[in-house]
């Protein structure tokens, strides 16, 4: 027998978070959330996502076990954007049993036919720098610290419960390089000589004091229009900012300014944490702490986070610029490879971007959707 809970004590949300480590248990291609972060996430005080969104989370029992769970979110952002009546799914778990599957789904889809809605769609989190689709390619494939990973027999139920594609990402590895293509540096200068520009350096503090806020608000408009874009409030930036001022690296910062110190253009990768964060099982002890500094001055494989441009620069070359001060920066660092997390398949000017480089596609996760049965 299969029941389902709202998990909405401390304890309950503490078990939803904890879930995945015991569904994972010995995986080696797992890398857990933060913890501290997804217990954040359910407290409207920590998470300022929830001033856009209703949300519920979902565990399921069977024969008294728990065996899985999911997080339904109405996000009024979506609906407003898009005019598309849609509840989104997330932090989908569950054992090899497609009965616990349809019995999570069931509970997203009574959440979202009671707020009038009439499609489900996911996994999508709160916004789309959250964790976005389901592992359909790669499974053997270590997971990155941005991304989920899930196992094979997850998109097998989703089709079994009628789910269709509704939107693919492809995740690349890149193999850097000695030295950038001296042809990307060119394009880089003369873009900054046309337009007037310059590439701004300097620390950690610096960079994020002077231009973080401003660096994600370009990005939230050079993003507008792509699959599950929802706008980011102030407050929802300021916790991104929070989030990677603890790991980036200013080498792998680029911030494009106008002649009025307006960014225009950006982006930035991470070191990757991911194998400090899964032996650390997620939680930041002080050993855990220890492990993710080291690995913060220690990395060879470095997380290609964000690169956005303005509308009105966009196909004028600045992308060049932003690629030319990321990927130099790895260079000193003497990163091996870089890893693209998600790019949707159909956004070719992102693909193409990095082509001066070798690669090997090596993953791809799904979004699915499917109308709720009235």
């Amino acid at each position: 027998m299969i029941e389902i809970r709202e998990a909405v004590t401390k304890k309950d949300i503490k078990k939803f978070v904890d879930f995945p480590q015991k569904l994972y248990k010995g995986n080696p291609f797992f890398v857990p959330f933060l913890r501290y972060e997804e217990i954040n996430n359910a407290n409207p005080q920590k998470n300022p996502a929830l001033a856009d969104c209703k949300v519920k989370y979902f565990l399921a029992f069977k024969d008294g076990a728990l065996c899985g769970r999911i997080m339904g979110i109405v996000h009024y952002g979506d609906i407003g954007r898009y005019g598309i009546k849609r509840v989104r799914f997330s932090r989908i778990d569950f054992i090899d049993d497609t009965e616990v599957a349809r019995a999570l789904i069931k509970a997203v889809e009574d959440f979202g036919r009671a707020e009038g809605l009439e499609y489900i769609h996911g996994p999508i989190g709160f916004n789309d720098l959250d964790r976005v689709g389901m592992l359909v390619e790669g499974f053997d494939k270590m997971a990155t610290f941005e991304t989920q990973y899930n196992y094979e027999y997850y998109p097998a139920a989703m089709d079994r419960l009628g789910f269709q594609k509704d939107a693919d990402w492809i995740e690349t590895f890149y193999f850097v390089p000695p030295r950038i293509d001296p042809r990307i540096e060119k394009i880089s200068r003369m873009a900054l000589e046309k337009y007037n520009l310059k590439s701004v350096r300097g620390t950690k503090r610096q960079m994020i004091k002077r231009y973080g806020l401003k660096l994600f608000e370009m990005i939230d408009k050079s993003y507008h229009g792509l699959y599950g874009t929802v706008p980011l409030n102030p407050k929802v930036i300021k916790g991104i900012i929070g989030m990677f001022k603890l790991i980036a690296d200013p080498k792998l910062i680029c911030v494009v300014v106008d002649k009025d110190d307006n960014v225009v253009a950006g982006g930035l990768a991470l070191p990757s944490i991911a194998k400090a964060v899964q032996k650390s099982k997620g939680r930041l002890t002080l050993l855990a702490v220890i492990r993710l500094l080291w690995a913060i001055k220690r990395y060879k494989v470095i997380d290609l986070a964000l690169i956005g441009v303005l509308p009105e620069y966009q196909n004028k070359g600045l992308n060049a610029i932003v690629i030319t001060d990321i990927v130099n920066g790895g260079i000193q660092r003497k990163v091996i490879g870089a890893e693209s997390n998600y790019v949707l398949e159909d956004n070719y000017k992102s693909i193409s971007q990095l082509s001066f480089m070798d690669k090997v596609q090596h993953k791809r996760r799904r979004a699915y959707v499917k109308p709720i049965e009235p």
